[in-house]
This record gives structure tokens, C-alpha cells and sequence, in this order.
């Protein structure tokens, strides 16, 4: 599958650091994002994942315009009972700041690398990746005052 530019995310605790558009391959993106993030890998601290999900569904509401559907119908695209259509992009997460807390795995801070097609692809990528990355909810102390 080839593309004409990728997108890649940065983020950390549910914020965006980064955003930006490269040209070129998806797989050789990947391979160059991973190498940055190793060298910002603190091996004592966390542990380095590389996640691909050959298959995230993007959803965008009809009507699509006609460029819209030849790019999109090359991801497996399918309409929906809603009225939308629905497509599967390869996106890779790189984790290289995480931790267990509890018996949750935690991503503090990632990378996203996906195809970049269009607006709604980039927005789906973006929040993607900062849910990724969001802390869990503190569970709230029971109050001790109650009488």
C-alpha cells in the first residue's frame, strides 16, 4: 500500500505535543519514528512498544466528494446503517514512556504513525492518539468526615 505522505502524532498525558505530515513511505515513516523514539527510551523507567493495527476504523458522515471516495474505497471501505462510511488505516503506535500502575499498562507518551489522507483521517489519528496517552481517573478517596 503505498501513500503519499504520513502523519505523525506525538503524544504525552493526553495532550499533543506534536503534529506533522512527511513524505514518503508508511513503512520506511515507522521505521525512522521508532529510531527517534529509542533515543528518547529511558531503558531504565519503560518499556518500548511498537503496536500496528493494520485495521483502524476511521468514520466520516456521507455525502464524501468523489475524491474522498477513490482514496477512501482504498481502505476497505464500507457504508454504515448510520450514514457513514467506514475504512481501516494501518496506524503503528510507538510507546517509549509507560508504566503498570496497578494491573494497568499505562502509555504516558507516544507516537502515531498512519497514512495522511485527508482532514477527518488526521483528526481520527490525533485523537487517537492523545486517548492513548490520557491518565486514568484518580479514584476518589472516600470522605473520612462523613458523621
Amino acid at each position: 500500500m503505498s501513500v503519499k505522505e504520513v502523519l505523525i502524532v506525538r503524544s504525552k498525558e493526553g495532550s499533543l505535543v506534536s503534529k506533522s505530515r512527511v513524505p514518503g513511505d508508511l513503512k520506511e515513516a515507522v521505521k525512522k519514528q521508532v529510531l527517534e523514539a529509542l533515543s528518547l527510551w529511558d531503558v531504565e523507567r519503560a518499556d518500548f512498544t511498537v503496536i500496528r493495527d493494520p485495521q483502524y476504523p476511521v468514520s466520516v458522515k456521507l455525502p464524501i466528494t468523489k475524491e474522498q471516495y477513490e482514496m477512501y474505497s482504498k481502505f476497505d471501505m464500507s457504508r454504515t446503517s448510520d450514514g457513514s462510511v467506514v475504512f481501516q488505516i494501518p496506524v503503528y503506535i510507538i510507546s517509549f514512556d509507560n508504566e503498570y500502575k496497578d494491573d494497568n499498562y499505562l502509555d504516558k507518551e507516544v507516537f502515531v504513525v498512519a497514512p495522511a489522507l485527508d482532514q477527518k483521517v488526521e483528526d481520527a489519528v490525533v485523537e487517537l492518539a492523545i486517548e492513548s496517552t490520557k491518565p486514568e481517573p484518580e479514584e476518589e478517596e472516600e470522605d473520612e468526615d462523613i458523621e
